[in-house]
């Protein structure tokens, strides 16, 4: 009985309230653990991965355009779908990246990382649901 009730309490707070908050310490986060802050592209070269660098600054486009759209729901949905098809991308690549190298074995810290990625997605389809619903609601209203 004690677990019905809290599904139902949490299953509350995802549908009703708002979400802002949350997404601006979120954002803030993403911001300041992004690796273009703290590295240079010359480490990513001499790891010959220059691409990554790139891949990272992107997700800093996205993560500030969505700090600067936080006020206007329209533009922000559409920050968070770019930033869902920069993920959808990212994800691809490390899969592709899995499957062609040869002497890669798929492991259990190959899974732990597809796992967290596939949570953070659930997250951000949420978060854009419900920036969606909102701006509908406001354009009914």
């Amino acid at each position: 009985m004690i677990f019905k009730q809290y599904f139902h309490k949490l299953k509350q707070l995802l549908i009703y309230f708002d979400f802002e908050p949350l997404l601006f310490v979120w954002v803030v986060s993403d911001v300041l653990n992004n690796m273009v802050l703290w590295t240079s592209f010359a480490y990513w070269q001499e790891l010959e991965q220059p691409n990554t660098y790139w891949l990272y600054f992107s997700y800093l486009i996205g993560s500030l355009s969505m700090l600067i759209c936080l006020h206007n729901k329209k533009w922000l949905a559409r920050c968070i779908a770019g930033y869902l098809i920069l993920y959808l991308f990212s994800t691809i690549r490390y899969l592709v990246d899995i499957v062609l190298d040869a002497e890669k074995i798929f492991n259990i810290m190959d899974a732990k990382n597809i796992l967290i990625t596939c949570w953070y997605a659930a997250i951000w389809i949420w978060v854009l649901i419900k920036v969606k619903k909102e701006n509908l609601h406001k354009e009914l209203s």
